[in-house]
């Protein structure tokens, strides 16, 4: 197995081998958190997918927290909607806990929050010797991080892609749910907001006709002109083009004329 510097990695290549050689889903957690972004593709759906289906192929336990980490990290961030619809379409994560993963970013504020396991931190207590300890008292002793101290908590980025990902799978999970995203959509940031009803608006079939023209009208009169416009398609769709018709086809079918009947004179 390549050999890497785990806390230094100096380059998106490291950092990917970084990822990729973690003993189990933990310590993936453990690294994505606590290791720096380096760069890299940022639009690159594949290489997180890469990293859910290696560790939870055939290990089901903790997907949805790695698909959690993996959706809020900022080395994808420009993925995260082709992500999330990859995630939800291979069956890796459970449907309740992908109900619970909309849930959470639907209620969530900007970001959502991971604390972090206290024996990421344990490690030697540094003990120092003033020339008043027996010789045979301890340099050091392994305790766990001071209590005192407080858990170590890891802020994450809940982006648009993943509120309008949530929305709709509220909607297709639950129908009548559109009344309490419409008011959430109301509450959050206007990107977070107009995310939201582009999602009502990707699901708008499965609503009732007076439910959908209450969602259409809502979206046609949003601040953001992508969702004004997204719903002016689906209240106004385009004429069907016509046809092209050439001019034999024209001829053949033109009604004869006068000369050309047949006269019982």
């Amino acid at each position: 197995m390549a050999q890497v510097d785990l806390d230094d990695a100096r380059d998106p290549l490291e950092d990917l081998l970084a990822l990729h050689t973690a003993e189990d889903a933990d310590e993936l957690h453990r690294r994505l958190l606590c290791f720096p972004d380096w760069g890299g593709n940022k639009a690159d759906a594949f290489e997180p997918w890469c990293l859910l289906h290696k560790f939870h192929a055939h290990e089901p336990e903790g997907a949805a927290a790695t698909a959690a980490l993996l959706l809020t990290d900022r080395r994808w961030r420009n993925a995260t909607g082709r992500l999330v619809r990859r995630i939800e379409e291979s069956g890796l994560v459970p449907g309740e806990q992908l109900d619970l993963l909309a849930q959470t970013f639907l209620a969530a504020g900007p970001q959502v929050y991971w604390k972090a396991p206290a024996d990421w931190f344990a490690g030697p207590a540094i003990v120092l010797d003033t020339g008043d300890s027996d010789e045979d008292d301890p340099i050091d002793v392994d305790q766990p991080a001071d209590a005192e101290d407080g858990p170590v908590v890891f802020a994450r980025e809940v982006r648009p892609p993943l509120r309008r990902w949530a929305a709709g799978r509220a909607v297709r999970s639950d129908p009548a749910s559109w009344g309490a995203l419409v008011q959430r959509a109301r509450q959050v940031d206007p990107r977070s907001g107009a995310a939201m009803m582009h999602g009502l608006l990707d699901s708008n079939e499965l609503l009732t006709p007076a439910a959908r023209d209450v969602v259409l009208a809502l979206a046609e009169t949003w601040p953001q002109r992508k969702l004004r416009e997204a719903a002016k398609a689906l209240l106004h769709p385009p004429e069907p083009a016509a046809a092209p018709v050439s001019a034999s086809t024209a001829t053949q079918g033109a009604p004869a004329t006068l000369s050309a009947q047949p006269s019982l004179f």
